[in-house]
């Protein structure tokens, strides 16, 4: 998802200095119509320019973020390694895993893309969330007890 961020900035650049030459286009005629002082036109153009960059920077946030989930399939799960977060919701709603061993977690899942920290603790690869900054990976924490799943929960890796 680097290439995700990379153009999230770009946009942001561009949109940003659009907004600034177009606001900066129609402050001089402003300033000689209601003969405003200097300090006022910058006070103002500094207000108008972060409210931009705010207004900017959020509805960015909003569609970058968005992504819809889908059904786990495990085909799907194999073939794509970099969407998987996209099938995380449903693996830990449905349960799908709840009360698997080793063995049948590893024929679902794979032993591609996980990490085994401890023998009752393995944590999967996902990929990474779409956004802006989003750099951490991705994963999800399977937990074992009496060597079947009792657990299954997701989060960026910053562990």
């Amino acid at each position: 998802m680097l290439i995700a961020t990379f153009s999230w900035v770009i946009f942001l650049i561009v949109a940003f200095a659009g907004i600034c030459i177009v606001s900066f286009y129609y402050a001089k005629p402003v300033r000689e119509k209601y003969r405003l002082e200097k300090t006022t036109v910058w006070v103002g153009g500094l207000f108008f320019i972060l409210l931009s960059f705010l207004i900017t920077y959020s509805s960015s946030l909003a569609i970058w973020r968005y992504y819809s989930d889908v059904e786990f399939d495990q085909a799907k799960w194999w073939a794509n390694p970099d969407k998987r977060y996209r099938m995380t919701e449903d693996l830990i709603a449905r349960e799908l895993l709840i009360g698997k061993t080793k063995p049948e977690v590893e024929k679902w899942l794979g032993a591609t893309g996980r990490e085994n920290q401890r023998n009752e603790r393995w944590i999967y690869y996902t990929g990474r969330l779409p956004g802006p900054f989003s750099l951490q990976p991705h994963v999800i924490d399977i937990e074992f007890k009496a060597d079947t799943v009792a657990s299954v929960t997701q989060y960026d890796d910053r562990h």
